[in-house]
């Protein structure tokens, strides 16, 4: 019997000790999985956590950068993707290759591909020529991360989901980009082509990271998909000039040609026209408002039918003064070189004391001496100046025409041939809006004038107690602050900017916060960043004499005024992303929203 007990005893003990023998076994195999899920899952994090911080500087400044290598279209389009590689030594990385053990089995959910359901593999891939830009490496060398490959592409509403819809509560195509707006995402007004950036948004994109510890036939393998939505800390205005809601009327200048110039071209830290595009061309002018807009084309008009009036009645067909007036060569070129002028300012075209070869009128109304190249094509009455059916209305008069700019002249047929240097530009130029008047641009969605001035608050307030942070009021102005490798922020104590009689005046890179006004008289000012006018009872006012720019942006704040009256000195005010981007340079790419994906 003692025997037996022994036997038994033994038997439980030997039991119990293997039952001890596999739980630890298990558990180790437990530790084991967990480990390597959290390696995975830290590689694809810190290959995410790499490119957010490459994206944010341009492979022409550093080897490792890729701000200008990124898409510039959507996932399945021609350059839709670009992937970042980091194979272990000895190995083949190939995302695009479907029996590479690192295939992109997510990517068919990221653009048209037929595939439905979006928690299965992929097995396909786009059929567009050229999908794919060309593949870059990690940047880290010798002690690789663990990460596979890091791929970037556009988001677009079909990734959103749950989908956007529009303001009618329609549903809008999936491809269509999704945009930032500074605060919140917006959908890319027009659908699929449309740039976020011509919008006054930012692109969103989309970084997924691919991280496996082990393959098939290897044990206590894991395999980690994460993902980042990411937008740049910077702004995109709609316009070089943006407005808020409707104010006081604008002026946007006086009797003939104004000397004021606004571009909405891109222009790179120098002021000069950008050759290779970071960044879309924009309006010259926008404003969030339908009010606001119709304003601005009224004071666009206004400024066609003043340079109309002054072209008439100072210039002869020969190129002489008329009346007592000088005839400047872009005159001239709006006068034109025929018996009759190329535009008139008044309904009727028989009104005048025109008519005779030296192109003389008297008043505004073009003098046309009974030309049918005058009379209404349409036969209705107008109930404005002119009717702008009719060609010769002076509301058709090209704003963004150079040669309003020109320096020389000789006759020619209809109108002069002139001569206009090459750093002369237009007085309203830019991408084309999409307004009755091209030069003006209206957002969808009011919040992304509102939100984009907010972007820059933000940035202002995390500056403050930084070396670069200026509070200074005007009778306290250095002449100069900031550098193009490090721009300042600078807040004016006054209401008033007031720059009088000063040609030395103010100049300096970064951002330029005004409380309520700038006042500009015969003075400089040469700004290279973001100048915001904060108060909505606020105004611009550049008289006579101002010289300089403003070459990055200008905001005003809603209700703000805005008042051009400069006729001499030639003051610029240029676009560029540039010198918008300088003082975010410091500020990595915005995490929107994370994600993990296993299959």
């Amino acid at each position: 019997m003692a025997l037996l007990l022994a036997l038994f005893a033994l038997l439980l003990l030997s039991a119990i000790g293997l039952f001890m023998v596999m739980a630890s076994d298990t558990e180790t195999r437990i530790d084991a999985n967990y480990g390597s899920n959290l390696r995975s899952y830290y590689a694809a994090r810190s290959g995410l956590e790499e490119v957010r911080d490459r994206i944010k500087y341009p492979s022409t400044s550093s080897p490792d950068g890729l701000a200008d290598l990124l898409p510039q279209d959507v996932p399945g389009n021609t350059g839709g993707v670009l992937y970042v590689l980091n194979p272990a030594s000895g190995e083949t990385v190939d995302p695009a290759d479907p029996t590479n053990p690192y295939f992109d089995d997510q990517l068919c959910h990221d653009y048209n591909s037929g595939v439905a359901a979006k928690d299965t593999r992929c097995t396909v891939l786009p059929s567009t020529p050229n999908w794919m830009l060309p593949s870059q490496n990690s940047a880290v060398a010798g002690t690789p991360l663990g990460y596979k490959w890091i791929r970037i592409n556009m988001k677009t509403n079909r990734i959103a989901d749950p989908y956007f819809v529009d303001q009618t509560g329609t549903s809008v195509p999936l491809d269509t980009r999704v945009c930032w707006d500074g605060q919140s995402e917006q959908l890319s007004p027009g659908g699929i082509n449309p740039a976020c950036d011509a919008n006054g948004m930012q692109t969103v994109y989309m970084l997924t990271s691919l991280a496996a510890t082990a393959q098939s036939g290897i044990p206590n393998g894991s395999r980690k998909l994460l993902r980042f939505e990411v937008v740049a800390p910077s702004i995109r205005p709609p316009g070089a000039l943006t407005m808020g809601a409707a104010g006081s009327m604008p002026v946007l200048g006086s009797t003939g040609i104004p000397a004021i110039a606004l571009d909405g071209r891109p222009h790179t830290l120098d002021g000069k026209l950008a050759t290779s595009g970071s960044c879309s061309a924009i309006a010259p002018l926008a404003t969030d408002s339908t009010t606001g807009s119709m304003q601005l084309e009224q004071a666009l008009d206004l400024v066609r039918k003043n340079i109309v009036d002054k072209a008439n009645t100072s210039c002869k067909a020969d190129g002489s003064g008329l009346n007592g007036n000088d005839c400047p060569p872009g005159l001239w070129w709006v006068r034109g070189t025929n018996s009759y002028t190329r535009f008139i300012t008044s309904p009727s075209s028989t009104s005048g004391s025109g008519g005779s070869s030296d192109g003389g009128s008297s008043g505004s109304d073009g003098g046309d001496g009974g030309h049918d190249h005058h009379k209404d094509p349409t036969g209705i009455a107008n109930t404005s100046d002119c009717d702008p059916a009719n060609p010769a209305c002076y509301t058709n008069l090209d704003l963004s025409a150079p040669e309003l700019f020109a320096t020389s002249a000789v006759t020619g047929v209809n109108v002069p041939v002139v001569a206009v240097p090459p750093d002369r530009i237009a007085p309203f130029t830019g991408g084309l809006g999409n307004q009755s008047d091209a030069s003006v641009y209206q957002p969808g969605s009011a919040s992304i004038v509102n939100n984009g001035i907010k972007a820059v608050n933000e940035l202002v307030n995390t500056s403050i107690d930084q070396p670069n942070y200026f509070t200074v009021s005007s009778a306290s102005l250095a002449a100069s602050y900031g550098t193009s490798t490090n721009p300042a922020v600078v807040v004016i104590t006054d209401d008033t900017l007031s720059l009088q009689n000063n040609p030395v005046g103010l100049s300096g890179y970064g951002v330029l916060v005004i409380p309520s006004a700038l006042e500009i008289t015969n003075a400089t000012l040469r700004w290279n960043g973001i100048v915001v006018i904060k108060s909505s009872g606020g105004h611009v006012t550049i008289n006579s004499g101002a010289t300089g720019f403003i070459n990055g942006a200008l905001l005003l704040q809603p209700g703000a005024a805005l008042n051009l009256q400069n006729n001499s000195g030639g003051f610029r005010l240029t676009y560029s992303c540039e010198a918008i981007d300088l003082p975010f340079g410091a500020k990595p790419f915005r995490i929107i929203s994370t994600a993990e994906t296993s299959f």
